[in-house]
C-alpha cells in the first residue's frame, strides 16, 4: 500500500512537471507587485510576477527569479470594463492585500480567484478596497 502510494506521488508529480512547459506557451503577463500579497494561506513579498494562462480555469502565478511557482484554481469571468487590458486586481483591507483577479489578453476573460479562509475572516472585520495594477503581455 505504502508503494502505491510513492508510486502515485511520484507519477503526480513527474506529470506537473512535464505539464510546465506548456506554460510557456500560453498567454500571460508580467506585473510589478509593489507590495506583499496573500493567496491562499502564503504570503508573497512584492516583485515581478508573471501569470500565465493554461486550461480553462487553471493560471500558473510565478516569481520572475523562477522562485514560488503555484497553480492556482479560479473561476472564468468575462467582463467589458477591462477592455482588454492585461490587469492584476488584489483585494485590500487596511494593511493586507490577497489576490483576486488576473486578466491576460488572449486568454478570452479572466480570472476570479476563490477567497481564502483567511480573506473571509479578515473581511468581516474591515473594507475592503481594489487596488488593479496593469501588466504587460508576455510574448
Amino acid at each position: 500500500m505504502k508503494r502505491q502510494i510513492v508510486f502515485s506521488a511520484a507519477i503526480c508529480i513527474l506529470a506537473g512537471l512535464l505539464a510546465l512547459p506548456a506554460f510557456a506557451q500560453s498567454p500571460s503577463i508580467k506585473v510589478n507587485v509593489p507590495f506583499a500579497f496573500n493567496l491562499d494561506n502564503k504570503t508573497y513579498p512584492a516583485g515581478d510576477y508573471t501569470f500565465a494562462a493554461h486550461r480553462e480555469n487553471v493560471v500558473l502565478l510565478e516569481k520572475t527569479d523562477r522562485t514560488a511557482p503555484a497553480l492556482l484554481l479560479a473561476d472564468r469571468v468575462i467582463s467589458v470594463s477591462t477592455g482588454g487590458s492585461a490587469q492584476v486586481r488584489f483585494q485590500c483591507y487596511d494593511s493586507q492585500c490577497f489576490l483576486s483577479q488576473v486578466w491576460i489578453p488572449g486568454s478570452n476573460g479572466g480570472y476570479q480567484l476563490h477567497r481564502s479562509r483567511g480573506e473571509t475572516e479578515v473581511a468581516a472585520k474591515a473594507t475592503g478596497r481594489y487596488v488593479a495594477l496593469m501588466a504587460s503581455p508576455r510574448r
